[in-house]
């Protein structure tokens, strides 16, 4: 079974602080170790300078080391240092000795040859001086009388367990520190894996509601650093996505609606001329009526195709010099026989000037066609259509405004959306697909322009156009970069 990410870390952290803690205490022990040895090499000095003192006066004084003064001295270092004291001639003969023990014992000549040298401190080492392992210090010295001098070497012996017995005793002390620091360090991980992982929960959490289609749930997670953001991050994702399935869902929804009406109305006259419901006189007005219906599908899978090509990136822009006011016009004529029907009074073309930028002339004729014929469609009768083209500098402003019922505040947040429409009832408009708006606002970004609507309510709907002359073209999403 694989260790969860929280076993890991903890593990991990009280493995390396157990480790850190080890080799601090091991480090420790050692200088200690090598501090309370100086101190012993520099106290055992210090006692062989001070007895080396006192026997170069007796034997100044009596000319001979074997006095009550020596012995004396010698057993009150041995008693109060638990050191045992010995004094050898400069042949490795002992003279005399603090322990009183039988047996002659001497210097071997290697360690005398050292000693003379430099006094010599070595520590759990066979001297031959103990049948034991034993901490030494041998000193050479001269003993002077009235004739001649003498050399001499002074031994202090002392029991190996003084430097054990310390190392020991700070090896239990480090051993209960190390065992008390892993176990603080094991609580601390454990609560601060916890902790840090606690965000990781969260947002584990939130895919599992993610996955499972609830896109309501925001991971709750603050102060975390680079998870707060990952949250953030992934709340927006949700929005996304649940705003891609409720677009997906309303798409699905208007488009089934959309081809439901006119193959309801087609497959109704069908079946009436087809079973002789509708008489032969008649059939000739149905047939145009299924006609239209036809060309309506046609219409919704043409505009279809093209709101894909936008969002998948492959409608290419072929830019050329396009004078605005010569294509508003020509645009404008495809709907004469509609404005004189109605009576609509056209007005500001007399006064629009030349204004030419690069754009793709197809596109921005389907651009006008859509907003001259949802002008023309909401106009009312003996209503006004007017039109203004405006150079401004690095910039070419189009503006189409018609008279009518105009739009509320939310019919102008939702008016380029795919399939809406602003009729309450679908009936209403039996020609439009409710996609040209949302066309023209992707060929106005496609060119890297930009489309604004503004209306008031029962007076006017205008739709502004503002584009650059020098047709600066936005990249496809495929090939954008943030």
């Amino acid at each position: 079974m694989k260790k969860s990410i929280f076993s890991r870390y903890f593990y991990l952290g009280t493995i390396i602080t157990f480790f850190f803690a080890a080799l601090l205490g091991s480090l420790v022990l050692l200088w200690a170790d090598g501090r309370y040895e100086d101190e012993k090499r520099e106290q055992a000095a210090n006692m062989a300078h001070l007895m080396i003192t006192e026997t170069r006066e007796n034997y100044s004084r009596y000319g001979n080391v074997d006095t009550p003064q020596i012995h004396s001295q010698f057993s009150y270092y041995a008693l109060t240092y638990n050191v045992s004291c010995y004094l050898f001639d400069e042949n490795g003969a002992c003279l005399l000795r603090s322990d009183y023990a039988d047996g002659s014992i001497r210097l071997s000549d290697s360690l005398m040859n050292s000693v003379q040298r430099k006094p010599t401190f070595q520590v759990n080492q066979f001297t031959g001086l103990t049948q034991e392992l034993s901490v030494c210090y041998i000193e050479h010295f001269q003993l002077y009388d009235t004739d001649q001098e003498h050399g001499a070497y002074l031994a202090l012996v002392y029991p190996a367990e003084q430097l054990t017995s310390f190392s020991k005793e700070l090896f239990f002390v480090l051993v209960i520190g190390l065992m008390a620091v892993t176990v603080l360090a094991a609580i601390v991980f454990y609560f601060n894996t916890r902790h840090m992982l606690k965000p990781v929960k969260e947002i584990t959490k939130a895919a599992e509601r993610y996955a499972d289609g609830d896109f309501s749930f925001k991971p709750d997670v603050a102060d975390a650093g680079e998870l707060t953001y990952l949250a953030m991050t992934m709340g927006r994702m949700a929005d996304f996505i649940d705003s891609n399935e409720k677009n997906r869902k309303s798409f699905v929804s208007n488009v089934s609606h959309e081809l439901r009406t006119p193959m309801t109305t087609i497959s109704g006259f069908v079946d009436g001329i087809l079973d002789g419901t509708i008489p032969p006189e008649q059939q000739q007005g149905y047939l145009r009526r299924i006609s239209g219906e036809v060309k309506r599908l046609s219409r919704l899978v043409s505009s279809m195709l093209n709101i894909s090509k936008f969002e998948e990136g492959g409608m290419e822009l072929k830019l050329v010099p396009v004078e605005l006011t010569g294509l508003l016009i020509s645009t404008l004529f495809m709907f004469e026989q509609k404005i004189e029907a109605r009576q609509i009074q056209v007005c500001g073309l007399e006064d629009c000037p030349r204004a030419e930028v690069q754009a793709d002339k197809d596109l921005m004729q389907q651009v006008f066609y859509n907003l001259i014929e949802n002008a023309v469609k909401f106009t009312p009768r003996n209503g006004e259509l007017t039109f203004s083209v405006m150079p401004q500098g690095e910039q070419c402003q189009v503006v189409i405004r018609n008279t009518g019922e105009g739009l509320s505040e939310e019919e102008l947040s939702n008016v380029f959306n795919r399939f809406y429409k602003t009729d309450e009832s679908r009936s209403k408009d039996t020609t439009g697909v409710g996609l040209g708006l949302s066309i023209v606002s992707r060929i106005i970004r496609l060119h890297n322009g930009n489309i604004m609507v503004k209306s008031v309510k029962g007076d006017y709907t205008e739709f502004v156009i503002t584009l650059p002359v020098k047709g600066k073209k936005q990249l496809p999403p495929k090939e954008r970069k943030d």
